[in-house]
């Protein structure tokens, strides 16, 4: 049954076959429909992992497209006559599983492959059909004795709990296997590698290491070791190894779906997402790892490359918008500061005439109080005497601003207080002011409000005086 699927629902559904190694699509589509199209929900249900050990988004973890980089719901074909072995699920699965791999598996098969090197000659050729016999007895016996181990006690492998410490355990057993000299081994879990590699953008070299193997020393003490090997790697890539028997290795081992070991798979970021672009399988010498790795290198820098200028130009842009942000961020400061300034002035500009008319609007009371009292000091002033009177004082006055007045008063009938009010009472006297004789200088005793008032005889004016008025506000 076809089913129209969009672009990315098929994305999705490449990927889940990638890491669960089902080739029924329908099968496939199902498991995604049950779990919503949520690849990683998909994967851990199917695997058996634990989500709280999972950190990483799908993309992260080890989904990876096919080896060309398509992204079709078609598998590629093996250019080696490999039969991939699918997940052991039930007793079938697994007779089935040990009749494919006693003839075709690479690793105790009946015929040699590409991974192992070919017979020469007639004596080669004569050695190996004698020894044949010989090799299918080894291979049935021990295929068929797997094979029993497998159904009475199938493998059943808890969610990855410590990824960091099968890591870490694993290549200190390989350093007291082996031997320091090795290529440096990443030591952090394979979601970590990934992150690194995709930040550092650079070839990632996955490891997957089969103690029980029977090529796995040949291979760690000839090819590992080797000084050109180490420094090849070591300048060109990352490298993360791990033991298949660990649950950090055999989760990558359920990811990559290798046929045979030693193992080693090349990662790179293509077109966002990292992608194995490699697979070196079986037992290699040092110079040829080299020049497989030289060529896979070779073929896939354009992505890195590319890679790298894309990311430098984003780094570009972002540099840029920084720049322009500081920019404006600097010059909207200083509009803020000119506003500011601006408003600053404005209110004390403002403040300046608030003070003034508060000024003049005292000044227009205080000369409304002192126009009414004018008016009422001209009320105040007594009737002048008449020259003939006896105790009369002629007194002459002059006003700050030059003005002169002369009047008679009775010395002892009218009071400094008369005296007060008639000067007020002239329109260019002062508002306040104090009076004082011009000789002997002295400032009579009066101020407004006074209890006791005295007379113009008691403060000593004579039958003549002449007096000065003293401006107050002056």
């Amino acid at each position: 049954m076809e089913r129209e699927l969009s672009p990315q629902n098929t994305e999705k559904l490449v990927q889940f076959q990638e890491l669960s190694g089902i080739d029924n699509l329908n099968r496939c589509i199902e498991i995604l429909e049950r779990h919503n199209w949520d690849v990683e929900t998909a994967i851990h249900d199917h695997l058996g992992l634990d989500p709280r050990e999972v950190t990483q988004s799908v993309r992260e973890l080890p989904v990876f497209p096919l080896q060309n980089g398509q992204t079709t719901i078609n598998r590629p074909v093996m250019q080696q006559s490999i039969h991939r072995p699918q997940p052991v699920d039930s007793i079938f699965q697994r007779i089935m599983t040990f009749f494919s791999n006693t003839l075709f598996d690479d690793n105790m098969g009946l015929w040699p492959t590409a991974t192992y090197q070919r017979p020469y000659g007639f004596t080669g050729w004569l050695l190996f059909i004698s020894s044949l016999p010989l090799r299918v007895i080894m291979v049935t016996f021990y295929q068929f004795t797997r094979f029993v181990f497998r159904v009475i006690r199938p493998e059943h492998r808890p969610a990855v709990t410590d990824p960091t410490g099968n890591v870490v355990s694993f290549i200190q057993e390989y350093n007291q296997t082996f031997g320091d000299p090795h290529p440096t081994f990443y030591p952090g879990t394979y979601s970590q590698v990934l992150n690194e590699a995709k930040k550092e953008l650079k070839f990632l070299l996955v490891y997957l290491h089969c103690k029980d193997h029977q090529d796995t020393n040949k291979f760690c003490h000839q090819t590992l070791c080797n000084p050109e090997v180490i420094e090849f790697i070591n300048s060109n890539c990352l490298m993360w190894a791990c033991s298949v028997d660990s649950l950090e290795g055999y989760r990558v081992s359920q990811a990559l779906r290798e046929n045979t070991y030693p193992f080693l798979a090349l990662v790179v970021q293509r077109e966002f997402r990292m992608t194995v672009v490699g697979r070196i399988e079986g037992f290699v010498e040092p110079e040829c790892l080299l020049q497989r790795l030289r060529t896979i290198i070779s073929d896939n820098e354009a992505f890195l490359v590319a890679a790298r200028a894309d990311r430098e130009e984003r780094s570009f842009n972002q540099a840029l918008r920084q720049e322009q942000d500081v920019a404006y961020l600097e010059s909207l400061r200083a509009d803020q500061e000119k506003d500011e300034k601006k408003r600053r002035e404005r209110l004390l500009e403002e403040e300046r005439l608030r003070e003034i008319r508060e000024l003049e609007l005292a000044e227009e009371r205080k000369k409304e109080e002192m126009t009414k009292k004018k008016q009422d000091a001209i009320k105040q002033v007594p009737p002048e005497p008449a020259s003939d009177e006896i105790g009369i004082c002629r007194i002459l006055i002059r006003l700050p601003q030059g003005q002169k007045l002369e009047r008679r008063f009775h010395r002892t009938i009218h009071t400094l207080k008369d005296l007060y009010y008639f000067i007020l009472s002239h329109p260019d006297s002062p508002y306040q002011f104090e009076m004082a004789t011009s000789f002997p200088k002295r400032t009579l005793p009066w101020q407004p409000g006074m209890d006791i008032i005295p007379t113009l005889a008691e403060v000593g004016l004579g039958a003549s005086e002449a007096l000065l008025v003293l401006d107050l506000d002056a």
